[in-house]
């Protein structure tokens, strides 16, 4: 998982590009960064929420994992 500040230059970036399309003249990172912060509360919670849908994910499959190793019947010694 990538920290929340990589997330954001990862928002800048994507805002950057949007923005010279938009408007079709260069954009400085600068000018995308206080674009950027009009919508990235909402993205944030976007982000937090893939993050704890992933973790979720995971820990569901540990626990299908460890459940089907349990419940394997054991061979008895004849």
């Amino acid at each position: 998982m990538l920290s929340m500040r990589k997330e954001w230059f990862n928002f800048v970036a994507v805002t950057r590009k949007k923005l010279a399309r938009k408007t079709k003249k260069d954009v400085s990172h600068r000018e995308a960064m206080k674009s950027a912060a009009l919508t990235w509360p909402k993205e944030k919670i976007r982000i937090l929420n893939r993050q704890r849908r992933e973790e979720r994910k995971k820990a569901k499959e540990r626990a299908v994992a460890q459940s089907a190793k349990s419940s394997v019947p054991q061979k008895a010694d004849e």
